[in-house]
């Protein structure tokens, strides 16, 4: 899964939300067995046909049978956004590996 997010522009202190990510999203998702590994990335280029990239994207790695199980636990099990977490351009995306490295 790709977490494509970041503060909103002008709002509070990026410091302080990129904290909370760190010391407090990344290990509530790191606490569901199923994800495997969590990265997280400040995007330094980007070419988003009409659309301005987004500050940071976080990768979580993520095994099971159950997709839907573990998309249930995160949206019940992970707690509330920071409050400047831009929530009106945060996105994310699921994708299933098939081919590469395991």
């Amino acid at each position: 899964m790709l977490a494509l997010n970041g503060p909103t522009l002008g709002e509070g202190d990026e410091a302080s939300c990129n904290r909370w990510y760190e010391d407090v999203h990344m290990p509530d998702f790191r606490k569901i067995d199923a994800i495997k590994s969590a990265r997280r990335y400040q995007v330094v280029r980007g070419n988003l046909p009409g659309m301005e990239a987004w500050p940071y994207v976080t990768a979580y790695e993520i095994e099971t049978d159950d997709l839907a199980a573990v998309s249930k636990r995160l949206s019940t099990e992970i707690g509330p956004l920071h409050p400047t977490m831009d929530r009106e351009r945060s996105a994310h995306l699921w994708a299933l590996q098939i081919s590469g490295d395991d």
